[in-house]
């Protein structure tokens, strides 16, 4: 009779979610889960982050006013997501009136 030997799901997860593409889904999930510590409350009670798309992270803004200040923010912003989720690629950020 063989023997079989079976591996344990921490090893081969990551490269089942590589080979998937749920790797980089996961890593942008958490720059979402980022948003409020990156931006503060004020910000993030206004805004809402949608996800990412070939490195534009798309967020929702309440109103026109907001997205402009948000605008001149945006660099700040992205830095911060940056320094906590360094492996996740974030070009820029582009700011939506929400409707």
């Amino acid at each position: 009779m063989s023997q079989r030997r079976f591996a344990r799901v921490g090893d081969i997860l990551p490269a089942v979610l590589k080979s998937t593409g749920l790797d980089r889904k996961l890593k942008e999930r958490e720059i979402l889960e980022l948003w409020p510590e990156a931006v503060g409350p004020e910000i993030a009670s206004r805004t809402k982050p949608i996800g990412i798309d070939k490195g534009v992270l798309h967020v929702y803004v309440e109103h026109g006013a907001w997205m402009q200040e948000l605008h001149f923010m945006a660099n700040e912003i992205v830095q911060k997501l940056h320094a906590r989720a360094p492996d996740v690629e974030l070009k820029r950020i582009r700011f939506t009136a929400k409707r």
